[in-house]
């Protein structure tokens, strides 16, 4: 028994099995385009700007001149596009399934707005832990935008207690880590379990979240830093993210 909801596809624009997952880039009726990997709807032009805004600026608002940001996952570079308003913020993507990059670049520009051919942007084909491993870089801002970590999913590894610990170190005094934690009500489990996670690494642990429909309602997002939580509205321009969208983001979850 249960609850979900019904989408029609009007037209398929990409579809793939890559060495990680299924890939799958459609219209549907309601949401308009969106990116389904493993059979799971990760966004829609519905629900983009609310979803990639809130992640992107609530978080980066922590710190004061933001100059390097690393994301892991986000290959369909929505969430690149948004931290790169900062003019003087550099960006490293690392997503390990290239051709869920590669399709994105054909067929979602209306969304990302061809942030990859921006200089500032780099994109890494590899696995995420292995790049923090190996790299000796320090970052402002640490995004996880990654599929959530089911048994089978390629990013089930990247929440673990020791790979928290591993962000932390390449992390700049004061810098921010950041995850997307699913639907409270469906997932519970995966914002309680970061929380606990971070709460033994951090000292200031916090979360915020949305209500959108691409996500089957309310969603969350889990922020970690050494500095207190006083998120303040972002000054580069957003289409849906404003002052009163931004307190009702950091309530949200108090309907839980």
């Amino acid at each position: 028994m249960g609850t979900g909801h019904v989408f029609f596809r009007q037209k398929l624009l990409f579809s793939s099995m890559s060495k990680y997952q299924s890939i799958e880039i459609s219209n549907l009726d309601k949401l308009g385009k969106v990116l389904v990997l493993d059979k799971i709807i990760q966004l829609s032009s519905r629900d983009s700007d609310k979803y990639h805004e809130a992640f992107a600026h609530i978080p980066i608002s922590l710190i004061k001149e933001p100059k390097s940001a690393l994301i892991l996952g986000g290959g369909d570079g929505i969430l690149a596009k948004e931290v790169l308003k900062y003019n003087n913020c550099s960006v490293d993507l690392v997503d390990i399934d290239s051709i869920v990059v590669e399709a994105s670049k054909n067929h979602l520009a209306d969304l990302h707005h061809n942030c990859f051919d921006n200089d500032r942007l780099t994109y890494h084909e590899a696995d995420a832990l292995a790049y923090v491993k190996d790299t000796d870089k320090k970052y402002d801002i640490i995004y996880a935008d990654i599929t959530d970590p089911h048994p089978q999913s390629p990013s089930k590894s990247l929440l673990s207690h020791e790979a928290i610990k591993l962000y932390k170190s390449r992390l700049k005094a004061g810098g921010v880590f950041t995850a997307q934690t699913d639907n409270p009500h469906i997932s519970p489990h995966h914002r309680l379990d970061l929380m606990k996670k971070c709460n033994k690494i951090f000292k200031h642990v916090d979360d915020f979240g949305i209500v959108a429909l691409t996500l089957s309602g309310l969603f969350s997002f889990v922020v970690a830093s050494n500095k207190k939580f006083k998120p303040r509205m972002t000054q580069v321009e957003t289409n849906w993210l404003n002052e009163k969208r931004l307190k009702s983001c950091l309530n949200t979850l108090e309907m839980i």
